[in-house]
């Protein structure tokens, strides 16, 4: 049970890839672009607190929207940086009109991220998410849907296994 990278006209789920990040890099995103102060404040505890082991940021892109411009996943995992639902997920987009990155959303996640072609809301690709135990930091059998409603991204009580195209299983 799992999903396949595809090209993004397809019908199946395209799994994002993630690639690291330095923490300096990170650090720079969280501070200029409007993100949220509790979680930039987080990450910079973590960083100064954990020299041994600090926090990891993650990135991928993928163009949401159909705009032709990808839009930036940062995924930040670690000490300090998860809770109960799991790490945390930010969505960033270009903005034409200011010419710069601004930060959408931001959510509680896990790296296992499929982007749903054949699903859409508010103009934007639905996505599934494998949310992780917080506790034991397990990652859920089931993705979780999300839908997009007035520019955010939101929780929906639908869950979904999904499987290789190829075998049926």
């Amino acid at each position: 049970m799992f999903a396949i990278t595809v090209a993004a006209e397809s019908k199946y789920p395209v799994k994002l890839k993630f690639e690291q990040m330095s923490t300096r890099d990170v650090s720079m995103l969280l501070n200029n672009h409007n993100v949220p102060q509790i979680i930039a404040s987080s990450w910079e505890a973590a960083s100064k607190t954990y020299l041994s082991k600090p926090p990891t940021g993650k990135t991928a892109k993928y163009d949401l929207n159909g705009d032709d411009i990808e839009e930036i996943f940062v995924y930040l995992s670690g000490q300090n940086m998860c809770g109960t639902g799991g790490c945390h997920l930010i969505i960033f987009q270009y903005s034409t009109e200011n010419q710069m990155l601004e930060y959408k959303t931001a959510r509680s996640s896990s790296d296992d991220i499929l982007i749903l072609n054949n699903l859409s809301s508010d103009g934007y690709h639905d996505i599934a998410i494998r949310l992780m135990d917080g506790t034991s930091m397990s990652k859920a059998q089931a993705y979780t849907v999300y839908k997009w409603k007035n520019g955010d991204l939101k929780q929906t009580d639908k869950t979904t296994l999904f499987q290789r195209p190829d075998n049926g299983n």
